[in-house]
């Protein structure tokens, strides 16, 4: 079924016309929302607010026509409060020239207003040098404003959900130096299940922030710079994913060459890893098996121990490890997986406490099978350990903690690097 809020064909008109819809559905928000981004309070009248057209005119009949125009006016027009108004104008991939700034404040003051201000909402924080009168803000900044509005604000909690399923639809190349929405938690569950556009889009947004974590940098040597994967493909598949290099391969083009940290959205969890794959350097394989079986149960005993630490507060996480071989028929094709073990790191150790009824017992085998496909590999094995945050048990994916706790985990999994050469 359309969404109410489609009524234009670019973009950029469909967002203004979400929000300026909803403003102009619900006068107190109106006023929040003149308080929080225009920065001035107004007398208590009557507020008017039209969108692609000016104040006491004809409503233009398409989009072409109403170009030139600013997006949006809020006006009084009581003659105590001196013709106020607010222009937007609102941007999502276009770029914003100080010449139509100026030409929008110019159509304002022939419309006789003698208080005018002007708000820019883009994605992208602007650097440019603004005309007087003028603010500018992200369109993430307006869609937190929405989502606190949304406690009492029905309205408010469909327009931020718009600006989600929006983003999710715009192609990659549209949201190239910002985004609509900011990251807020993975909130999959059976009433709201698993969508491939939703997850690639909250994906990319945890993406961008962890990319810029300093924790990292410093820790564990996360690249900053890291590119992460070309093009996010598989929508058929029941996960994305994408990956943070280290500044240890730095130079290589090969991303498979060395360790890296990955984020994957699966349709029942997330996994916060460090991947060990299957075309990795030869030396930093070799660190690893040469610490024979008990060495490498004893370095993983050490990671689990350090991400259950790092996350006890969320009981619902767990210490995860994973070997998988597949194969690629193409290079963007889904891969055909041969042969995959999963299994919670605790299963590999016994507690030295009372165990209780409910907690994991204990199965070294798993850990044993790990080592033994890994010091034997004949094939495109890739192996994984970090933790995994089930959607429903897990305390934490679904809230912006999450982002918290996916550092915590990779830090925990430093002793994996250090065994590997990589300080």
């Amino acid at each position: 079924m359309r969404n109410i809020f489609d009524q234009y064909q670019q973009p950029e008109n469909r967002l203004t016309h979400a929000l300026v819809s909803t403003l102009a559905e619900d006068p107190r928000l109106l006023r929040r929302f003149i308080q929080e981004f225009a920065g001035v309070s107004i007398p208590k009248v009557a507020l008017q607010i039209v969108e692609q057209q000016r104040p006491g005119e004809p409503r233009p009949r398409s989009e072409d026509e109403a170009s030139g125009l600013p997006d949006a006016w809020i006006y009084t027009d009581e003659v105590s409060d001196e013709g106020w108004t607010l222009l937007l104008e609102c941007k999502i991939a276009a770029q914003v020239t100080i010449g139509q700034l100026q030409r929008h404040l110019a159509t304002a003051e022939r419309q006789n207003f003698k208080r005018i201000r002007l708000l820019v909402i883009t994605a992208r924080a602007l650097t440019k040098r603004l005309p007087a009168r003028t603010r500018a803000v992200r369109w993430a900044e307006v869609y937190s404003w929405l989502v606190r509005q949304a406690r009492d604000s029905a309205l408010a909690q469909r327009c931020s959900e718009y600006f989600a399923i929006l983003e999710a639809e715009l192609p990659e190349e549209y949201l190239k130096e910002g985004g609509l929405t900011t990251f807020s938690g993975i909130t999959f569950n059976p009433a709201s299940p698993y969508s491939y556009l939703e997850a690639k889009r909250l994906l990319q947004l945890a993406w961008e922030e962890l990319r810029t974590n300093r924790k990292l940098a410093r820790v564990l040597g996360m690249d900053p710079k890291s590119v992460g994967r070309g093009a996010i493909t598989g929508r058929d598949s029941d996960s994305v994913w994408n990956f943070l290099s280290l500044k240890h391969g730095r130079g290589d083009d090969v991303f498979t060459h060395y360790p890296h940290l990955t984020l994957s959205i699966k349709s029942d969890m997330l996994l916060a890893i460090v991947t060990v794959p299957h075309g990795i350097k030869r030396d930093l394989r070799r660190r690893l098996i040469n610490l024979g079986e008990e060495g490498f149960a004893e370095l993983l005993r050490t990671v689990s121990e350090r991400i259950s630490s790092a996350l006890h507060k969320d009981k619902g996480a767990v210490p995860w490890a994973e070997v998988l071989q597949r194969r690629y028929l193409t290079q963007r094709s889904t891969p055909i997986v041969d042969a995959k073990m999963e299994f919670d790191l605790r299963t590999a150790f016994p507690k030295t406490t009372r165990r209780r009824k409910k907690s994991v017992k204990v199965q070294p085998q798993w850990l044993e099978a790990t080592y033994r496909a890994l010091a034997k590999k004949q094939s495109n094995l890739q192996l994984v350990v970090g933790a995994a945050f089930p959607y429903g048990r897990s305390s934490s994916v679904g809230k912006r903690a999450i982002l918290e706790n996916i550092v915590e985990t990779w830090v925990a999994c430093r002793p994996l690097l250090s065994a590997m050469g990589i300080k």
